[in-house]
């Protein structure tokens, strides 16, 4: 049951990543911006990405890989929470960027500060969206490699949560640093 639905968000999940690149495409939109960190450390955040994601397909198809330990029912269950929790987080907030989705910084001036919806809870509700569905990943297939690359994604990312809330503090002046004030970046309570 548990690798049925990981294995459904999964596929979803490549499904949306399907969709924004297509639509991009269609739309001669570029995704793309200028990294706010060196290229290397930005081409290897998405690569570590992409290497939990792996794991967490493997899971879903049930493909039995060998971890640090056996996760029982409650870590599979936690596991499942983050995943679905994670996905919706992310899914909102793709709906949320439109078509202001872009990987890196923008070079255009059309992009508008985000800051209701979604965006009142947390300044990077991507990451945060990733941040869960990625340790869900290290839950359900808690390979070394797995959590290895989550943790080193997870602090890339977070090098790359300050350089653009640099950036936007740059574009939107005092508009961002009220909305920084009253916003967490990665969850207001």
């Amino acid at each position: 049951m548990i690798e049925t639905i990981v294995l459904i968000i999964s596929l979803l999940l490549i499904l949306m990543v399907a969709f924004i690149v297509g639509r991009a495409i269609i739309k001669k939109q570029s995704i793309i911006g200028r990294p706010p960190i060196p290229i290397v450390y930005f081409i290897l955040a998405k690569t570590l990405v992409v290497v939990n994601l792996v794991f967490l397909l493997l899971k879903g198809l049930n493909i039995d890989v060998q971890g640090v330990f056996k996760p029982g029912l409650i870590f599979e269950l936690i596991a499942l929470a983050l995943l679905v929790s994670g996905t919706i987080i992310l899914f909102l907030s793709v709906i949320q960027l439109n078509n202001d989705l872009i990987f890196g910084l923008s070079s255009s001036g059309t992009h508008k500060l985000q800051t209701k919806g979604i965006y009142s809870l947390s300044r990077h509700p991507f990451y945060l969206g990733f941040l869960f569905i990625l340790f869900s990943s290290c839950l359900l297939t808690p390979h070394i490699i797995n959590i290895l690359s989550f943790a080193s994604a997870w602090v890339i990312h977070h090098f790359i949560m300050i350089r653009e809330e640099d950036f936007l503090r740059s574009q939107y002046g005092e508009e961002y640093k009220v909305y920084e004030k009253n916003t967490g970046r990665y969850m207001t309570f």
